[in-house]
């Protein structure tokens, strides 16, 4: 009897044993559960864009003497790009477009409804190149198909340009038709463009990490002047940078 009695405690014992080891290891295991669901939680950080949209947008042409006496106006035409370049620079995107042929007598001004704005993405390390080239024509139809050219590839050269190395070309007269060969447009075109009278040309230069956080608009004044074949000639070309 007394032996039953020991068994039946042992009994009690044991069970109570698993019970107190099972409860534990529940503990344990919720314990372990909620130390790794604690730990694996994560938090995320937002990317902070960085790129900026350059546009730029032609004011004012205003013919102050002109290069043709004779005829008393110039057949002007006006072409400008923006073009990007990365650390190496070598040409990433190009966006081009031209104005005229236009006659221009002395005095008059061309204002800025009259020109297309053009605008493009730098990317954080990025350069841009914003090039004018001002022209006076003297092959009227040769100047005009060579314009329509550049024009209908102005938006196909927003696709991205490889192997034109700027570095190579020193002059803004060079650096468009670079841009423009980059783009698709053949040098012959550009050959034949050139020969027109050069009146003047511009490029200015625009580092997208010196730039200020303040300021948002970079206007431009230039004053193209010169002599051709005894005449003298002075044209004033406004634009502005804005940046957003």
């Amino acid at each position: 009897m007394f032996s039953i009695h020991l068994q039946h405690i042992a009994k009690r014992f044991t069970f109570k044993k698993i019970v107190f080891f099972f409860a534990i290891s529940l503990c344990f295991t919720a314990c372990k559960s909620a130390k790794v669901a604690s730990t694996t939680s994560t938090v995320t950080t937002p990317v902070v864009k960085k790129d900026k949209i350059v546009e730029i947008s032609i004011k004012s042409i205003e013919a102050i003497d002109l290069e043709e006496d004779l005829s008393f106006a110039d057949e002007v035409s006006l072409t400008y790009a923006l073009t990007l370049v990365d650390e190496n620079k070598k040409i990433l995107k190009v966006v081009n477009t031209s104005w005229g042929v236009e006659s221009l007598k002395k005095g008059q001004i061309v204002k800025a409804e009259q020109f297309k704005k053009l605008e493009i993405v730098i990317p954080e390390k990025g350069t841009l190149l914003s090039s004018v080239i001002l022209m006076e024509v003297d092959n009227y139809e040769k100047a005009m198909s060579t314009i329509k050219k550049i024009n209908e590839l102005g938006g196909l050269a927003k696709i991205p340009a490889t192997i034109i190395n700027i570095a190579e070309y020193e002059t803004p007269l060079a650096i468009v038709f670079a841009s423009l060969q980059a783009a698709g447009l053949g040098l012959k075109v550009a050959d034949r463009f050139d020969q027109d009278d050069l009146l003047g040309q511009s490029t200015f230069e625009l580092k997208l990490d010196s730039l200020s956080n303040t300021q948002k608009n970079y206007p431009v004044d230039l004053t193209f002047e010169g002599e051709h074949l005894k005449n003298t000639f002075r044209y004033k070309l406004t634009y502005e940078l804005k940046i957003r």
